[in-house]
């Protein structure tokens, strides 16, 4: 990938910014894209690791609909205050990172055992699971969206970081706010797998909602990218390739959960029954 020319005061992010967190003692103990890519690596088999354990306890356990919402409800508040404590202070990822991907894996193994089962249970079949097609979809996106940044026909100008930090302001307030009125009884149609109409135009709706919000997630890889660039090119301290491999591994966490809807909602759709 060429390296532009990169002057640390002319950055747009204000993380950059503080030389006295990001400036390195040395070149050897500079952050590098390898360097990025190994702690995502490893974030990511740590998510998988957690997954398996969230669903072998959870099986072991036997948990109830109450608990597994419990459970879900436990673990997003704790990663919510690991991220956030990472956020504020990025050199505390090489400590935090490892526990929050352990946390995060396991909501996503009991949310995705729990959207198997709901399926199996209304006689849908998704083929090879739907952890397998949430996979395989996770995987061609952040392909193509690596391709599309190498290309530069994606670039993270100002103006795009703008369009997407306001779309993916928008998802979490939706998000927000449907979750708190689903713990009053109050179900918001279209927003999650489970309140969609399973046949219709809202089936279509929620559908669309859906590639939507996949699409707004996708769009944030290209701002990780950059990000990472840039810490690179600003010669960072080695230490926040664990901050960058955090950033990423959320963006690829959002883009997993919606793809696991997505292919609920697809065999739903397609009447895929037993």
């Amino acid at each position: 990938m060429p390296i532009r020319g990169f002057n640390l005061n002319e950055t747009s992010n204000p993380a950059l910014r503080n030389k006295e967190i990001f400036w390195p003692i040395s070149d050897a103990e500079t952050a590098s894209i390898n360097g990025v890519v190994n702690k995502t690596g490893i974030l990511a088999v740590l998510t998988v690791i957690g997954g398996v354990a969230g669903v072998w306890i959870a099986e072991k356990v036997a948990l109830s609909q109450s608990m597994l919402f419990g459970w879900w409800l436990g673990t997003l508040i704790t990663t919510l205050i690991l991220y956030f404590t990472i956020h504020r202070n990025p050199m505390r990822a090489v400590a935090i990172a490892p526990i929050y991907a352990v946390i995060q894996g396991s909501f996503l193994g009991v949310i995705t055992m729990f959207i198997d089962r709901w399926l199996a249970s209304s006689g849908y079949v998704v083929a090879g699971g739907v952890a397998l097609q949430a996979f395989v979809i996770t995987m061609a996106i952040l392909i193509s969206m690596l391709t599309l940044y190498y290309l530069r026909i994606l670039q993270a100008t100002p103006m795009f970081q703008r369009v997407v930090f306001t779309l993916v302001l928008g998802c979490i307030i939706t998000y927000v706010l449907s979750a708190l009125l689903g713990l009053f009884g109050i179900p918001v149609p279209f927003i999650s797998v489970f309140t969609t109409p399973t046949e219709g135009s809202g089936m279509w709706i929620g559908l669309g909602i859906n590639v939507f919000v996949l699409l707004v997630a996708s769009l944030l890889l290209i701002i990780d990218f950059k990000m990472v660039e840039d810490h690179v090119k600003a010669g960072s301290p080695k230490r926040i390739e664990w901050y960058l491999g955090v950033c990423l591994l959320v963006t690829l966490i959002w883009i997993y959960y919606e793809a696991v809807q997505l292919s609920a909602r697809i065999a739903i759709l397609t009447g895929g029954r037993e």
